[in-house]
């Protein structure tokens, strides 16, 4: 069984489902990745079993010492008995990043394309379960799996990842089609198509319920090929006279692939720079999907040493994610590789909304370095999103031909904005849901709203969960500093000595003097106790109490206070 590592969450007693007495109804219930980007989580309801659809993570967007959040999974814990397993789309983090944390506490089978449950397998080794802790069953696309009474198809699409699917999914209320994240690229690298003419088959046979990927709903046309993108890379690297250092996301093995090409036609060598680099490639030669010479690759320690135009490094961290590969060459804080003048850096990625200024800021480091530095912003060709655009996303619609459609993965405006287009498209039956939103589908009758459940993120660090409390004072010691109080008390309650008072954060030295009323405020607050009340959860509150009053009178902050108390 899987390791029960304790959690800040406890599990909420089992639900009876509330669909139970209309076994033809379907319960969809978003738990992640609707009313936002990230976080992918779906459940489907029927009768007294649940299918899980992916288990994403999220991150954060601040920074209080969080890697990740996954989603709250109150609503699949209380009714565990009834979940019969879970189906994976692909293998991107924001759909199975979540699965150690959710496998901790459920024994469920997980199914998925092989390429994704090779990451998956990895993720899980991290987070301390063994190899059989958890049986992970390879789909194959076109072939059915029984997940309890429901029936599931894998369908190919083309994305940013290899080995990505879309599910066909048959149940008592009808024929359901989830699209993953995809796109209708007509060259992919790898020749793997999405399967137009299965779906097309699908929408023949009756289509009750299209649930669509809706992440680029604002872009307009196509998202454009990966070959295009593989093509200009080549060429990027072929006409570059020193080092080459390409900054990708690293799941994109069609990328990882052209690289490859071009290494072995240009004579360099592949330096992988960063652990999620190394760990795509690993999980991609485990299953065939990238297939390199033994001597092509070269570790970090003798990329330096090697002549500079026989060398392609190939870096992870186009987000300026502290202490990437990317982010360190940058500030030329990088252990074992630093960039020389007239290096060609080319950032073959999109920047995520909301990484604006760090990724602007990593940027300025490498132009301050002197390297010709190619971005998406000087030079469109080299990168392609895996998310369909509004044309394919049209196509969709036009290929299932669905009865009712909810649009996924995407901010409340993304799904409104797909939602519009689905109408536009002549769909009649629409529904815009967010996390918790409970719709309902029956074979004759529209979509119906039918209440929410509970639902949310919850922050993790280092594998662990992080409380509300923690949170809220990591956010506060941000905000205001932290206080340290030392009282040392006697046998009889009252000071042994004056108390000391130190903080970070707080003050700088020409407002030390605040520290000093601080502790002024600390002995007066003890001195003046209530004999009553000189316990010592008493005293250190009163000291707490008395020592944030002041600093906030001298400085106007309000700063986390700690009490240390020695009693004599």
């Amino acid at each position: 069984m899987a390791p029960r590592n304790p959690t800040v969450h406890s599990e909420p007693p089992p639900t009876p489902p509330q669909d139970a007495t209309d076994p033809s109804t379907l319960r969809i219930v978003p738990l992640g990745g609707l009313g936002e980007v990230g976080m992918n989580c779906l459940a489907l309801e029927q009768g007294d079993e649940l299918l899980l659809v992916d288990c994403g993570v999220t991150f954060p967007s601040s920074d209080l010492g969080i890697d990740i959040y996954h989603p709250r999974f109150d609503h699949v814990l209380g009714r565990k008995d009834n979940l019969r397993g879970i189906v994976i789309t692909h293998g991107h983090e924001d759909h199975i990043g979540g699965l150690p944390y959710l496998l901790r506490h459920v024994d469920v089978p997980v199914w998925g394309p092989p390429h994704a449950l090779e990451l998956v397998r990895h993720r899980l080794e991290e987070h301390g379960f063994a190899a059989d802790d958890v049986e992970l069953i390879p789909t194959q696309l076109g072939r059915e799996i029984a997940v309890g009474r429901f029936g599931v198809e894998p369908i190919r699409v083309a994305h940013s990842i290899v080995d990505a699917t879309a599910l066909a999914i048959r149940t008592r209320a009808g024929l359901i089609v989830h699209t993953g994240d995809f796109k209708l690229d007509p060259s992919p690298i790898d020749g793997e198509l999405t399967d137009e003419a299965r779906l097309r088959e699908l929408g023949d046979e009756g289509v009750r319920l299209l649930l669509s990927d809706s992440t680029n709903v604002d872009s307009p046309g196509s998202a454009g090929s990966e070959q295009d993108v593989g093509a200009a890379l080549q060429e990027l690297i072929e006409s570059a006279r020193a080092r080459v250092v390409i900054g990708v996301f690293a799941s994109n093995v069609h990328r990882l692939l052209a690289m490859g090409e071009a290494a072995m036609r240009t004579g360099r060598r592949i330096c992988l720079l960063g652990r999620s680099v190394a760990a795509h490639v690993r999980a991609a030669q485990a299953v065939g999907r990238i297939s390199w010479p033994s001597n092509l690759l070269i570790p970090p320690e003798m990329a330096a040493a090697m002549p500079r135009e026989r060398i392609l490094v190939v870096a992870g961290g186009t987000q300026a994610e502290r202490g990437s590969g990317l982010a360190r060459l940058a500030t030329g804080t990088h252990p074992m590789l630093r960039l020389d003048e007239g290096d060609r850096v080319i950032l073959s990625s999109r920047v995520i909304p909301g990484n604006d200024r760090p990724v602007m800021d990593m940027i300025a480091g490498l132009l301050r370095l002197g390297v010709d530095l190619i971005t998406w912003i000087t030079d469109k060709r080299i990168h392609a999103s895996g998310h369909a655009h509004r044309a394919e996303q049209q196509r969709m619609i036009d290929l299932t031909e669905p009865h009712a459609f909810i649009p996924i993965h995407g901010t409340l405006h993304h799904l409104v904005r797909h939602a519009a287009l689905a109408r536009e498209s002549g769909v009649a039956d629409v529904a815009v849901a967010e996390n918790g939103h409970v719709i309902e589908l029956s074979p004759r009758t529209p979509l119906e709203r039918s209440g929410k459940v509970p639902v949310g993120r919850v922050a993790t660090a280092a594998g662990e969960e992080l409380t509300e409390e923690v949170l809220r004072e990591r956010a506060q010691i941000g905000r205001s500093g932290v206080a340290f109080v030392s009282l040392v008390i006697d046998a009889h309650g009252a000071l042994a000595a004056d108390p000391q008072v130190v903080a970070q954060g707080v003050v700088d030295p020409s407002q030390s003097g605040a520290l000093r009323a601080a502790a002024r405020a600390v002995a007066q607050a003890i001195t003046d106790a209530d004999p009553r009340r000189r316990r010592d959860t008493d005293l250190i509150e009163l000291a707490r109490l008395a020592a944030r009053r002041a600093i906030d009178a001298k400085t106007g902050r309000r700063p986390f206070v700690t009490v240390s108390l020695t009693r004599l």
